[in-house]
């Protein structure tokens, strides 16, 4: 998997009022980020908890973080869309990760 942390532009708008639609729009380089963020930690590849950089209208930049202790939460969401859009096979690499944790 590729190691960038995506920038991810966010309507701020949409943020104030509600922050997981923000995200469900952006939804698939999200929960692949996540998944690949959460493997790379288990193989000992990263250290960072930068999970992703958003990015609003005015060009002005945010970081996310992901700190361990919200993993299997974060997860367990990206199975969710997984399944929902039945990539099973990335659903099978979730659940080997949430049982290493």
């Amino acid at each position: 998997m590729e190691n960038k942390i995506p920038e991810i532009h966010i309507d701020p708008k949409v943020l104030e009022s509600d922050f997981e639609m923000l995200l469900m729009s952006k939804y698939d380089i999200f929960f692949r980020r996540i998944v690949e963020f959460v493997l790379e930690r288990l193989e000992g590849k990263e250290t960072s908890e930068l999970l992703a950089i958003l990015i609003d209208d005015e060009g002005e930049k945010y970081n996310m973080d992901l700190p361990r202790k919200g993993y299997k939460k974060s997860l367990n969401k990206a199975n969710k869309y997984f399944e929902k859009i039945e990539e099973y096979e990335t659903c099978d690499l979730i659940k080997q990760m949430l049982k290493q944790l």
